[in-house]
């Protein structure tokens, strides 16, 4: 979504992007440049495809969910690991 400042009056301001995930097409539409948006539709497609290819009879919606729960759990991995960074630098 679109900061409020970046929408204008109908809320149809910023980059717009067609990408194909998992075979459907989106219009994807954000803040950022149309190519940081590609590359992002394109790991989300590269990820649903490997969790789609390990899990054959997987839905589209289960794909989906389990794609988004093991982007979840890198997250809080890699938050964790800024945060004992931060810890590690202010003893320094």
């Amino acid at each position: 979504m679109l900061p409020e400042e970046d929408r204008g009056g109908d809320g149809q301001e910023g980059t717009r992007v067609s990408a194909v995930i998992l075979g459907e097409e989106y219009v994807i539409r954000g803040d950022v440049e149309a190519e940081r948006i590609e590359s992002l539709a394109k790991e989300i497609d590269s990820r649903m495809r490997a969790t789609a290819e390990v899990n054959p009879r997987l839905s589209t919606q289960q794909v989906a969910v389990l794609s988004a729960l093991n982007l979840m759990g890198e997250l809080v991995i890699s938050e964790r690991r800024y945060t004992e960074l931060l810890n590690l630098l202010e003893q320094v």
